[in-house]
């Protein structure tokens, strides 16, 4: 019996201990993806909108506005043979199957949704708004601190209908552009790579090919660390009781 029980400790001991690495290694690697920089590169140039997203400086294509045009369908297309055939009828039958179940979930829900006494939720006091306004205020200062946008590129070619609206135009733009560019730089990390603003008057005059490009990028530890200090808050104050 004592051997038994000793065998058996040592089972459960050692399916603690990994039990224990498990846990230790998960950890690991929640504080190792908190820390590792996420990054987005957005370009606009021809008339399109890029967005590019990924980790480490290393991004994949995830949106493009507006979205490129499929390529034509053949006119005869000719019928799927051999794997292609059974994988088409395997499509069909999963396509029909999905159905049936979204009809057989949204019967079940019809049948099972009743009218139910609302819940009376907790009243909007001064403190509370407080509250709510003061989290935001440490979430949004969290968020522009941990926001760096760099490798920005703008060129640009200010046009008008003739040189003369040109000229107007150009003026307007850069008496607005640059202050709006020193009140951003108090809140966000900004570094340019290229600036160049030109009126185009003209064939006859040097034009500049469009292009707006940056990448934005952050570290979430920051800003889930401060997500986390609002959401004591606001669960101290009684915040969530006026959501939940």
């Amino acid at each position: 019996m004592g051997a038994f029980l000793a065998a058996l400790g040592a089972v459960l001991l050692f399916v603690l201990k990994a039990v224990g690495i498990l846990l230790l290694v998960v950890l690991v690697l929640v504080v190792l993806l908190l820390l590792c920089p996420f990054c987005a590169d957005l370009c606009w140039e021809h008339g399109v909108l890029t967005v590019r997203a990924g980790a480490l400086g290393i991004t994949f294509p995830v949106f493009q506005y507006p979205k490129p045009e499929p390529p034509p369908a053949p006119e005869n297309p000719e019928p799927p043979k051999g794997f292609g055939k059974v994988k088409a009828k395997f499509a069909a039958w999963r396509a029909e199957r999905k159905r049936k179940k979204a009809e057989e979930k949204a019967r079940k829900k019809a049948a099972a949704d009743k009218p139910a006494r609302p819940r009376k939720k907790a009243k909007i006091t001064l403190e509370i708004i407080c509250a709510m306004l003061r989290g935001a205020g440490r979430l949004m200062k969290a968020v522009f601190g941990a926001l760096r946008i760099t490798k920005i590129q703008v060129r640009l070619g200010v046009r008008g209908e003739d040189p003369a609206a040109a000229a107007r135009d150009y003026g307007k733009l850069q008496a607005w552009l640059y202050p709006v560019l020193g009140v951003l730089d108090r809140f966000l990390w900004l570094q340019f790579d290229e600036l160049r603003i030109l009126p185009d008057f003209g064939s006859s005059q040097p034009t500049v090919e469009d292009r707006v490009s940056c990448r934005v990028s952050a570290q979430a530890l920051f800003i889930v660390i401060a997500a986390l200090r609002v959401l004591y808050e606001f669960w101290r104050k009684k915040v969530l009781d006026i959501f939940l």
